[in-house]
């Protein structure tokens, strides 16, 4: 996944982030602005907000997108990413930003960050791309560690199969030529951008397990589906 990604963000990294923009020529005030537009839509629709003195998690941060959304509504934000590639262009675009901590991550867990250390997670179009849905589930018990008592994690996950279907042989080629003639993107094809999607009661186990109840779901069936869990409280 680390060869991968750093080879997308070689290639285009903001195209890949967000593939309604103009491959090799991207439109960056769009881009930034489309973080802000869809990081408030997305917690408005799970019903959560970030206070000014929470400490977030950006889980899947690639170029920074939307810890620089997060950044203005938090007190402190770590974007974990597993490419290096992602997080040099992040710290890049996003140099301005005082109050972000950016961390390489090992494409699995949410190491190093400690036990009960945040407040919230957030993740958007990051688990689709996984291509074993176990690992997402093991993101998702991460993120149960790294909450505190009452923390939340919204997170989008796809829970269509057909998306992440294998590509046919004629679409390989396709994709092979178009990416050689520099004409369209490469890598559409391979497992780590195809992805897998995710069976929704394996994910309620998995959360549970590390302590999180799912508290809303939104768009079952589809390749946006929406999650919102929490950290049980602390008793006694």
């Amino acid at each position: 996944m680390r060869r991968f990604w750093d080879r997308r963000a070689e290639e285009d990294a903001f195209f890949f982030v967000d593939t309604r923009l103009d491959y090799g020529d991207p439109d960056l005030d769009w881009f930034w602005h489309e973080g802000d537009r869809i990081l408030d839509e997305t917690l408005a629709q799970l019903g959560v907000a970030v206070g000014p003195g929470d400490e977030v998690v950006d889980v899947g941060c690639g170029v920074g997108r939307f810890t620089r959304a997060l950044a203005a509504r938090a007190r402190h934000v770590r974007g974990l990413d597993v490419s290096p590639r992602m997080l040099e262009l992040a710290r890049e675009h996003n140099a301005h930003l005082g109050n972000v901590e950016w961390i390489q991550g090992d494409g699995t867990t949410l190491a190093p960050l400690p036990d009960a250390s945040a407040d919230a997670c957030f993740s958007y179009v990051v688990f689709q791309h996984i291509p074993d849905p176990a690992v997402t589930y093991g993101y998702v018990r991460e993120m149960g560690r790294v909450l505190r008592p009452g923390g939340w994690a919204a997170f989008q996950v796809s829970d269509d199969p057909g998306v992440h279907r294998p590509r046919t042989a004629a679409e390989r080629a396709r994709s092979a030529l178009a990416g050689l003639a520099r004409r369209g993107p490469r890598g559409w094809t391979r497992p780590e951008y195809r992805g897998s999607a995710v069976d929704l009661d394996e994910l309620r186990s998995a959360a549970a397990s590390a302590g999180l109840e799912i508290e809303r779901i939104d768009g079952a069936g589809t390749q946006y589906c929406l999650v919102l869990a929490r950290r049980h409280p602390a008793r006694g």
